[in-house]
């Protein structure tokens, strides 16, 4: 697979987003709270803090059977995937 650039639109819980075209970017790997939770909250704003308006570059690694993306994401070299285990492992 290779890497495609877009930008996150919305931010829909801990670990996915929508880009803008409408596509979902679910985080590979990533397990964040439901968001109705606080601490999905939480999830859901570090998310937005860390890629929400920004160019970022994933690589997909597979499709949910609802056609969404599983990918890998990084922003400027930081791997977003990461970010976001470290984030909710200090939850």
């Amino acid at each position: 697979m290779s890497m495609k650039k877009a930008t996150p639109v919305e931010i829909m819980d801990g670990k996915s987003f929508r880009l803008r075209t409408d596509a979902i970017i679910i985080l590979d790997g990533v397990e964040a709270p439901d968001k109705s939770t606080p601490a999905g909250q939480k999830a859901r704003n570090k998310l937005a803090e860390l890629v929400l308006n920004k160019k970022v570059e994933y690589e997909t690694t597979q499709w949910t059977s609802m056609g969404q993306t599983k990918a890998v994401v990084t922003l400027e070299g930081v791997n977003i995937n990461e970010k976001m285990n470290e984030f909710l492992a200090s939850l």
